[in-house]
């Protein structure tokens, strides 16, 4: 369903469908979608970033497009998200010591006249210019009236929160408590259908200091 279908299907089950409802219902529609588009990391949120990073930077700027990172990869190796109290607890000179980079810790976004960006620090100032893959979660892309949402199964549950939108709007508020709860059985479903129908596959990836070596284990 596109925008446009969206409030047009809900105008039409509260009764109103005059411009001005139409209007104030797609608002509706962006502000669930952003919603939902943030309530988990669904496979179709998430994107990637590749960046050349050179000897002696460790600050990086993303991309535009991306509101979070996730996970990171240095040299074709996967680096571990940590908090500064982590680093702190484990030593605090990693912070300025120069080698390869274990871990990172997300940083406040940085924000200029193109736009905001999030940012990595790295644990460890890279000692060599090598490649920075990061999986991040992406910004959500705003509709037009013509847009269909991006997400898989979205369609039940971006209706039933909107119509609970509209219902409020009409001050028929019985009404959009009740339609609340459906819209979260819908969420509910969403993710259902995520874990349990998508293609992908569950493992345990233990997260192995770099102080630890394969003698450690034998």
């Amino acid at each position: 369903m596109t925008k446009s279908n969206i409030a047009n299907y809900v105008g039409e089950k509260v009764h109103s469908t005059d411009d001005d409802s139409q209007a104030v219902f797609k608002t509706f529609v962006d502000r669930r979608y952003e919603m939902l588009w943030n309530a988990e990391l669904w496979r179709e949120s998430l994107g990637t970033y590749s960046t050349t990073v050179s000897s002696g930077s460790d600050i990086i700027e993303l991309t535009l497009d991306m509101d979070f990172p996730v996970s990171a990869y240095w040299d074709e190796r996967e680096i571990t998200p940590v908090d500064y109290q982590r680093v702190f607890q484990i030593n605090p000179a990693l912070l300025a010591e120069s080698g390869t980079p274990t871990d990172f810790i997300v940083l406040s976004k940085s924000v200029s006249a193109s736009g905001t960006r999030p940012r990595i620090q790295l644990i460890r100032v890279p000692s060599e210019t090598k490649t920075l893959l990061v999986l991040g979660k992406l910004n959500v892309t705003p509709l037009g009236d013509n847009d269909s949402p991006m997400l898989s199964g979205i369609d039940n549950a971006l209706v039933a929160f909107v119509e609970a939108d509209a219902l409020e709007y009409l001050q028929q508020y019985a009404k959009a408590q009740a339609k609340l709860q459906e819209a979260a059985a819908h969420l509910q479903l969403m993710r259902d259908m995520e874990k349990h129908q998508s293609a992908r596959v569950q493992q345990l990836v233990p997260d192995v200091e770099p102080t630890w070596g394969y003698n450690d284990f034998n």
